[in-house]
């Protein structure tokens, strides 16, 4: 498994994008199965750095594509481990992109012990500073330009949390290319990426929003990240 401990050139979102791309068409790999071990190696650090999960309040923000899958999986992973509370801000089951994400929207829906709230209700919430640890997973490598509500709102209280904020992929709110980060920009005490570092990591405002860096393999084939190691 990649730790970011050696040489990986970083690219840019649309290079990360094709490679996704070609994994899924050229490799035939299943896009629920890239699903499931992002969200899963997202878990799998989450609970390396903060055990023992069972004594932890978690908060997992969560977006209607594929980022947002991402985040479903890294709730139903933490589920399994019964933190003393886990909940969940996300679009309505009618919003959230048709796929793996809806997919994996539903299978977290039918766990008891996870606490699913309307991504819009943020709006109404003041303070989430009893929880210890925050998940972003709303935008991904995708993201340009500004966030807008409640997403705003949601990354106003991440950042407000004074917990541990783990990005999945990439900070919500920057621009995994170019390195502009959106006045909303979550900051994030780990950005956890998977396949390359993207380019926007080390640019402009990435560093500063970015926290500690760690890439984890999904399993892209070699082939296509070869190139780049």
């Amino acid at each position: 498994m990649f730790s970011g401990h050696f040489p990986m050139k970083p690219v840019t979102s649309e290079i990360m994008a094709e490679i996704d791309r070609r994994a899924i068409e050229d490799f035939g790999i299943p896009e629920e199965h890239l699903m499931e071990n992002a969200g899963r190696s997202v878990a799998d650090v989450i609970i390396s750095e903060n055990s023992p999960i069972n004594r932890k309040k978690i908060i997992v923000f969560c977006g209607k594509g594929n980022n947002g899958g991402d985040g479903f999986v890294v709730a139903r992973h933490l589920a399994e481990l019964a933190p003393r509370e886990l909940v969940v801000f996300s679009p309505g089951n009618e919003e959230i992109r048709r796929g793996p994400a809806k997919k994996n929207y539903s299978r977290l829906s039918e766990l008891s012990g996870v606490t699913i709230r309307g991504i819009g209700s943020v709006e109404g919430i003041t303070d989430i500073c009893g929880f210890d640890i925050v998940v972003d997973s709303i935008f991904g490598t995708g993201f340009k330009g500004e966030m807008k509500d409640p997403y705003v709102r949601a990354a106003r209280l991440m950042n407000g949390a004074g917990a541990r904020v783990y990005s999945v992929d990439v900070p919500s709110g920057l621009n995994a290319t170019t390195g502009e980060a959106g006045s909303d920009c979550v900051k994030a005490y780990r950005t956890v990426t998977f396949g390359l570092p993207k380019e926007g990591f080390y640019l402009r405002s990435g560093p500063g929003v970015c926290g500690d860096v760690s890439v984890r393999d999904i399993g892209f084939p070699d082939e296509l990240l070869a190139p780049f190691l």
